[in-house]
């Protein structure tokens, strides 16, 4: 008898917050989207994502991180570029 009340107070405290959730979603609208928009800037609704155009700025940058790591590397081949080392605590 007594597990039968718990699973009651449980099932009744579930149903309490998916209700208060369910208002608040209702209510409040993606509130979500909009501050999305508004960090990206965009007025309106920016739709699907272009996943085509965000893998070639993906391949534009990794690109250029190749060349600023083959830039560095010669540099410290020819000697331009040196590290020192301290060995101190």
């Amino acid at each position: 008898m007594r597990s039968l009340r718990y699973l009651n107070a449980v099932l009744t405290v579930l149903a309490v917050l998916l209700t208060l959730n369910l208002w608040t979603m209702w209510t409040g609208g993606p509130t979500w989207d909009r501050s999305v928009m508004a960090a990206r800037g965009e007025e309106g609704g920016a739709g699907i994502p272009n996943s085509a155009q965000q893998r070639a700025e993906m391949i534009d940058l990794l690109k250029r991180l190749v060349q600023e790591t083959n830039d560095l590397s010669n540099m410290f081949r020819t000697g331009r570029a040196r590290v020192q080392v301290d060995g101190g605590k």
